[in-house]
């Protein structure tokens, strides 16, 4: 198989650095001797649809220049396709490079690119909607909407200034869920699913998630009062254990009901999640991954 490169790039991650890094990409890819073509995005869409033609265009492996965000579009373009993502991560948190074992420094992740080997691994749905690091509904939605208009004024200071707003804000909401066969009825501040361990960049919290276990890690979080939110929230984003009122299950698949629209994020992009009955599940071995080589 004649192996012919894709590379996807997103200026807006790390603006300041692409030009050097797209010099790196071009230098060590033509030494290598790869057949490989550069194209960049200009808004969000982009990628996907650029991954799209790569696909159409019979090219073997894609390579995400970029965020989180550029990744995820990328990655629901190639479920189930005979193509390889790589990743030579640009962003600010980098969840997801993190979950395959990328290292984030430029040289060693584009030397994975070159050098690595592919292994299968997991996405994640929401209804119809494809994930590949990690879900949020609730609170910590709320706080993601809140960033998302702050950070351009406050920088990192804006999530925690979201967070403190919605620790004494946000209103519990009721679900009715079926988890590993169990009916639960419980008002919540927050939960959602892992496929990798991180989230949010530097947030630990589903410490033994694995985008190549087959599963789902889900945090469960009851209602607390702003205090309990306050002192305990900091520790579940740790991925600290035994927390009273946090619940953290592995399983394939969550069937849920919600009675409210609700704020949410997913690959650290926000929406909102209309009232009514969702699934969320595993898609197991689905995506074929540039790792490094053992």
């Amino acid at each position: 198989m004649i192996i012919k490169y894709f590379i996807i790039a997103n200026p807006k991650a790390g603006p300041s650095r692409l030009k050097k890094i797209l010099e790196k990409i071009e230098s060590s890819f033509n030494k290598s001797g790869a057949d490989f073509e550069i194209h960049l995005t200009k808004k969000r869409g982009d990628a996907g649809a650029l991954a799209k033609t790569a696909v159409s265009s019979g090219f073997t492996h894609i390579v995400s220049v970029g965020g989180d965000g550029t990744t995820s579009e990328i990655a629901r373009e190639i479920v189930n396709k005979d193509v390889a993502l790589g990743v030579i991560p640009t962003g600010s948190g980098n969840d997801f490079p993190k979950a395959m074992g990328i290292p984030l420094k430029k040289n060693e992740a584009i030397n994975t690119i070159l050098n690595g080997e592919v292994k299968s691994g997991d996405v994640a749905y929401i209804g119809s909607r494809c994930f590949i690091n990690g879900l949020g509904i609730g609170m910590d939605g709320a706080v993601a909407h809140m960033f998302s208009r702050l950070k351009k004024y406050f920088g990192i200071s804006g999530y925690i200034i979201g967070a403190i707003y919605q620790a004494f804000s946000f209103s519990a909401f009721k679900t009715e869920s079926l988890l590993n066969n169990e009916r639960r009825n419980e008002n919540l501040l927050l939960f959602g699913a892992s496929n990798g361990p991180f989230q949010g960049g530097k947030f630990n919290l589903a410490p033994d998630a694995s985008i190549f276990d087959g599963f789902l890690d889900f945090h469960i979080v009851s209602n607390m009062n702003p205090i309990e939110r306050l002192f305990k929230i900091p520790n579940v984003l740790k991925g600290k254990k035994n927390i009273k009122k946090v619940d953290l299950i592995k399983s394939k698949k969550l069937e849920f009901e919600t009675f409210t629209d609700l704020p949410a994020h997913i690959d650290g992009e926000v929406f909102i999640l209309e009232k009514g009955k969702h699934k969320i599940e595993i898609s197991e071995n689905s995506i074929n991954l540039i790792v490094p080589s053992i």
